[in-house]
């Protein structure tokens, strides 16, 4: 298991909307949105069951980023170390 940079405050995520170019937020990992306690289950548990194929076996995190100019939201995937 791998270590997210951005979640661990090593780094920030700085990725354009691909509508309209303006800076997405980052809103962390996609897995702290789906149920209540979650975000508390262990990481690797938690990508078995998150819906991307490879995120556990190539030590991805999936965040969740959404434009706030026009509102896409998208996942993005960020190398763990």
């Amino acid at each position: 298991m791998g270590m997210c940079p951005v979640c661990n405050g090593m780094t920030t995520l700085e990725i354009r909307c691909t509508q309209c170019q303006e800076q997405q937020i980052d809103y962390g990992r996609i897995m702290d949105y789906y149920e209540k306690y979650d975000a508390y289950l262990p990481i690797d548990l938690t990508k078995r069951s998150n819906g991307v194929a490879t995120d556990l076996k190539e030590e991805q995190c999936p965040h969740y980023l959404e434009c706030s100019h026009c509102g896409i939201a998208t996942v993005h995937l960020v190398s763990e170390q």
